[in-house]
């Protein structure tokens, strides 16, 4: 079942002389011609990002001669697509015929619906037609779909009758097909890289007695760093050299006695994703979230840090790093004087 179109041009010439009895006079130019299209077959791909549509026919360009009718076939293709999220329309139809019946004919307009699936008039403005291609040859054609664009705002393809009713049902299955491949994409990704991440491990995770002599790497604080007490020491981490898989820290803190002792004063758990974080462990020194347990408070004096991998696999201790926590400065500075003398 289709949907003919015709576009026909019928040249009229009609004289009339001074006798007002005169009778008009007709002229018929030859050959006349018309135009009309046809489908043969269509394709549709739904995506959540496009719509698209591929199709085949073919255009009869009709010459009648007074005697007798001439027919040139052109064949043709077709690409629409449309993309629902930025409301956009684009169609390219080919003109395959003998030479010089060959060209290109491209339309666009923006739709807030998908034009190949609303029978009748669609919500579509801003159309922009052009054409390429032998410009005396395609006239006719080119004059015929360019009119029928213009009339009803839709790519011209679309008013060819199709089954529509099967459009709009294969659509939420190529959606959900396109989801399933998605997902099933992702699991893949997944999959392999726990497999490679596996693999890594079991040929460098290094045994017992290596892991006592591994330790990870104190970023920060630096040997000799000062710090105002009840302010946050940044606590960075980086793990042991030889891809050593980690997940969790312990750090220990302690602070030096007056008789130069060392006290512990807090030992933390930190995971991977805060020691190597660019501002680190923000945990410790301002007292925690109250600013009050003495555990996590900075108080002046000279502190040691130290830390050792405890998850997945327990590696012995840093090098101990010393740093200083100062009493803070209360001192007023005496602004300086913006106007006058």
């Amino acid at each position: 079942m289709k949907r003919t179109r015709w576009a026909a041009l019928l040249f009229v010439l009609s004289a009339v002389t001074s006798d007002a009895n005169a009778a008009g006079v007709v002229v018929r130019i030859y050959p006349m011609t018309t135009v009309s299209c046809q489908l043969e077959s269509i394709q549709a791909k739904f995506t959540a990002a496009k719509s698209t549509y591929r199709m085949s026919g073919r255009c009869d360009q009709h010459l009648k001669y007074e005697d007798h009718v001439e027919v040139i076939p052109v064949p043709w293709t077709s690409e629409g697509a449309y993309a629902p999220g930025q409301g956009k329309v684009e169609e390219t139809i080919v003109l395959t015929g003998a030479p010089p019946f060959r060209g290109k004919i491209q339309t666009r307009l923006g739709c807030v619906e998908d034009p190949w699936l609303v029978m009748g008039k669609a919500a579509c403005t801003q159309p922009v037609f052009s054409s390429a291609g032998d410009v005396q040859a395609l006239d006719y054609i080119v004059t015929y779909l360019r009119g029928g664009f213009e009339q009803t705002l839709k790519p011209n393809t679309t008013g060819f009758s199709y089954d529509r009713a099967a459009l709009l049902a294969q659509r939420p299955r190529d959606l959900q097909a396109e989801q399933q491949a998605l997902a099933e994409a992702a699991r893949l990704a997944q999959e392999a890289a726990r497999k490679e991440a596996q693999k890594l491990q079991q040929r460098v995770q290094p045994g017992p007695t290596l892991l006592e002599n591994l330790a990870p790497v104190l970023v920060s604080p630096t040997a000799g760093s000062r710090y105002l007490g009840m302010t946050t020491v940044p606590i960075k981490l980086a793990p042991p050299p030889g891809r050593m898989t980690v997940t969790l820290y312990t750090v220990k803190i302690e602070r030096k006695n007056p008789g130069g002792s060392w006290a512990p004063v807090t030992t933390l758990p930190i995971g991977l994703a805060q020691a190597s974080s660019p501002s680190g462990y923000l945990g410790w020194g301002g007292g925690g979230p109250d600013g009050r347990s003495l555990s996590l408070m900075a108080s002046p004096g000279m502190y040691r840090i130290t830390a050792q991998v405890s998850a997945p696999q327990q590696t012995g201790w840093s090098q101990g790093v010393e740093f200083v926590v100062m009493a803070p400065n209360t001192t007023i500075q005496r602004m300086p004087k913006a106007f006058g003398p």
